[in-house]
């Protein structure tokens, strides 16, 4: 008698039960985890607080000039003394945050310049960060550079 290809009913019981038990710890580790990570719409709304922040930002460096804050590279009118814009009251628990650095300065770069723009190597960074429940959702980042015309 040939022998038969083929698993067996006992084989097929042990197998079934060892993937529905794997596939039970594995549900249950995305069931601890999937309550803690942001829906859509708070990511939508994250990125939105951050690009209004940075357009506020990048809008008071054109307003007021590049060195519209003497040589601190905090640029954020939120950040400052007196009365706030309105995008600056920020509800439902996001915590928006912006910093500035300054790079350090390098020699302008050899050959013709574009527009006769000369750099004066005071370039600086800023940064807008979103965050709730303390998990970062959505951050931003522009650099000012301060060139004469």
């Amino acid at each position: 008698m040939k022998r038969m290809r083929g698993f067996t009913l006992v084989e097929l019981v042990v197998f079934i039960v060892i993937l529905g038990l794997a596939a039970y710890a594995l549900f249950r580790s995305f069931g601890s985890v999937l309550p803690r990570s942001p829906t859509a719409a708070q990511l939508t709304q994250a990125m939105q607080l951050a690009q209004e922040r940075m357009e506020l930002i990048l809008g008071q460096r054109d307003v007021l000039g590049y060195n519209n804050n003497g040589n601190t590279v905090d640029f954020d009118p939120c950040n400052r003394g007196g009365p706030l814009p309105n995008v600056c009251t920020v509800q439902f628990g996001y915590i928006v945050s912006s910093a500035g650095t300054a790079p350090a300065p390098t020699a302008p770069p050899a050959g013709p310049t574009i527009w006769n723009a000369q750099p004066i190597g005071n370039d600086k960074i800023v940064s807008v960060t979103v965050s709730l429940g303390g998990i970062t959702l959505a951050q931003q980042s522009a650099v000012l550079s301060n060139y004469l015309p």
